[in-house]
């Protein structure tokens, strides 16, 4: 069974903003907030790019190649650089010609000469095969830096389109195929990369890095710097958990009011603190003197000065004289109020 892959275009990034691969003009001024090619629709990239912002390039199209030998049938040469001129028709015998073909050596064996950064890793390489000579391909090799990428055995051969998988990504500045011994025939050889910026075997994932001017692995999505705030694991692509956020999700949320989820990137608490915590990410009790929600009520008239309760705005050991003992202290004792009112307010005997 197939599966379907989702684009992952993080806006706020500003490395897909750096270069339009889009074909027109119209589709770069308005890409990266709109895709170069929309799905379904014809692929509107510049030669040699792929994808729906034209995120993924084929390095090899009109890199420089040689070969072991050339081919020449009547007054044509079958010369190495066919295998990258763009034009995968499969079909030899077509004008005009369009596939590689070395004469009977022993290896037989075709390179192309990459313009790759430290960044580019090869993994994912396409080729395009003559179909009536398939058997020709027994034992075929790739290698990169002579490093080897994949294989055939003996008793096996590619197919006419053949999408091929390094068994490990691999950087390097040459790409080499060779069969043990016969004609090499190749119609066309594309070898993607992912643009600086995306990552991933299709190159649908944007880098998620703390700083926004590093290019990630382009297999993994790694970040030398670490993921951006609010975003963790290998890829920086996991949201943090409900009760973590900021640098690796290594910060715990604080006291939000209704058991919020706090802000994954700043860890604010969006409808404010609950009981008894203050500050924007609620870490903080409140200030003496203070209690409640927002820590927005004033304590009462404790004993001997006390603190009250940063949640409830209860005294611990009562109230003040004169202050009634409801707990929080807030209303002044009526009786002793009015004693203390009768000492002034007397009729004056003469």
């Amino acid at each position: 069974m197939g599966c379907t892959r989702v684009l992952v275009f993080l806006a706020s990034l500003s490395l897909a903003d750096g270069t339009c691969h889009c074909d027109t003009q119209r589709a770069c001024d308005v890409f990266p907030s709109t895709p170069c090619s929309q799905v379904g629709a014809r692929d509107m990239c510049q030669a040699g790019w792929f994808g729906q912002y034209c995120q993924k390039r084929n390095i090899a199209l009109r890199s420089p190649t040689n070969q072991s030998s050339t081919y020449v049938g009547g007054s044509t040469y079958f010369t190495s650089d066919l295998g990258v001129d763009g034009n995968a028709n499969t079909n030899f015998n077509s004008l005009p010609y369009t596939c590689t073909h070395t004469r009977y050596d022993q290896p037989a064996i075709w390179r192309v000469y990459l313009n790759t950064s430290d960044t580019d890793k090869v993994q994912h390489i396409r080729l395009y095969l003559r179909p009536d000579q398939l058997a020709r391909n027994g034992g075929m090799e790739i290698f990169v830096d002579n490093r080897l990428c994949f294989s055939w055995d003996a008793s096996s051969r590619p197919l006419e389109r053949q999408d091929v998988i390094c068994s490990q990504p691999l950087t390097g500045h040459t790409v080499s195929i060779q069969i043990p011994i016969g004609y090499l025939t190749l119609c066309e050889v594309q070898i993607f990369v992912c643009s600086d910026g995306w990552f991933a075997g299709d190159c649908d994932f944007q880098c998620n890095c703390l700083d926004t001017t590093e290019v990630c692995d382009k297999i993994t999505g790694d970040c030398p710097s670490g993921c951006a705030l609010g975003f963790n694991g290998t890829d920086c692509l996991s949201p943090c958990q409900s009760d973590t956020y900021g640098f690796n999700c290594t910060s715990v949320c604080g006291n939000c009011l209704d058991d919020d989820i706090c802000d994954r990137t700043t860890g604010a608490c969006p409808g404010g603190c609950s009981a008894g915590w203050d500050d924007y990410r609620c870490i903080r009790p409140c200030w003496d003197g203070f209690y409640g929600v927002n820590c927005s009520s004033r304590c009462g008239q404790c004993l001997d000065g006390d603190g009250c309760d940063k949640v409830t705005g209860t005294c611990p050991r009562g109230c003040a004289a004169g202050w009634i003992n409801d707990n929080t202290c807030l209303q002044g004792d009526q009786h002793d109020v009015c004693e203390t009112e009768g000492v002034h307010d007397f009729d004056v005997i003469y």
